[in-house]
């Protein structure tokens, strides 16, 4: 995101003997928060960018925008609108997580009307967004063939997605209608085919267009929980050039299966350390206890791994999120 914000808590996972409660750890303090929402049950949720702000979908297809503190609720269109949808069900896919990620541009409490979430979709991993008062979402047509978008950012009026090989496509949403942009880079150090089997993540932050690649998502076989964080590289983006970063300085970054952030740590967290969670669904679909062992604190400088969340918390559909 273009602005910094605190850090955000852990949303933990649903619990079969008490789906309605939810419970949230603030890695700052150390403490737990728990709260009543039945609003969440059963759903599938996903981290959007802003303090308390979730996409979640529902079995049947329903779509919202929920806001934990304030309850606010967003109907969005229904899932069957989506480019790609319809095949997704003949693949005999899970439709409930046909949206990969979900990113805003504003906050809905304060831009009532003058925001736009765009979507991740899970078919060909493609772009679609929303505004405030249409009935649809309108998909993008990438003009980079066979890109298939790992993670999205917003700044100044534009999103910046960034594909599993590296590609960038940029979407501008300065007017009242978009156009893209794109650009291919080559990440250093990184051949074709590692990018392409790892999560890669993008972010704005202080001036600044980060990629991040996460090794050891998909060393699994079905069944198997060996997977797991190897190593991040982080690399700040120059037009079509690229700069390895080995220092964030007083940053920190959360990625996972939600938006990615960039944040000045408050105590309790630390510069040039990611925090992440657990993004492998390859994994954890294929697992009977879910997603949740991926989790931990990288530190950039020196690529040791320390565990911030010590407890357990898994599920196969919604685990453990940043929000």
């Amino acid at each position: 995101m273009a602005v910094e914000v605190a850090a955000p808590l852990l949303m933990l996972a649903e619990k079969e003997e008490n789906a309605e409660i939810r419970e949230f750890w603030d890695l700052s303090k150390g403490v737990t928060y728990t709260m009543n929402f039945p609003e969440l049950v059963g759903k599938y949720c996903v981290g959007v960018g802003f303090p308390g702000w979730l996409f979640t979908a529902d079995e049947q297809g329903h779509m919202n925008l929920f806001h934990l503190f304030s309850r606010t609720l967003i109907n969005l269109p229904d899932m069957d609108m989506l480019q790609g949808f319809a095949f997704q069900e003949e693949l005999g896919c899970d439709r409930i997580t046909y949206v990969q990620k979900a990113l805003l541009s504003s906050d809905p409490l304060s831009s009532t009307d003058d925001y736009v979430l765009a979507l991740i979709q899970g078919y060909p991993r493609t772009f679609a967004f929303w505004r405030p008062g249409s009935k649809s979402f309108t998909s993008v047509d990438s003009t980079i063939p066979y890109c298939a978008f790992s993670d999205v950012t917003w700044h100044d009026g534009h999103f910046y997605g960034v594909s599993f090989m590296g590609n960038i496509v940029i979407l501008d949403f300065t007017s009242d209608y978009y156009s893209i942009t794109a650009a291919r880079v080559i990440m250093s150090q990184i051949p074709p085919r590692v990018a392409c089997s790892n999560k890669v993540y993008i972010v704005y932050s202080m001036g600044e267009l980060l990629v991040i690649n996460r090794d050891g998502c998909h060393n699994f076989e079905e069944g198997d929980d060996g997977y797991g964080v190897k190593q991040f590289r982080v690399y700040k983006i120059n037009d079509c050039s690229y700069e390895e970063v080995k220092d964030l300085g007083n940053r920190a970054l959360f990625l996972g299966f939600s938006a990615t952030l960039a944040v000045e740590p408050p105590p309790g967290c630390q510069g040039s350390h990611i925090y992440f969670t657990d993004d492998c669904r390859e994994a954890y679909f294929c697992m009977e206890r879910g997603g949740g062992k991926d989790m931990g604190v990288y530190n950039l400088l020196d690529g040791t791994i320390v565990p911030h969340y010590t407890g357990q918390s898994y599920h196969k559909l919604t685990p453990p999120l940043w929000v």
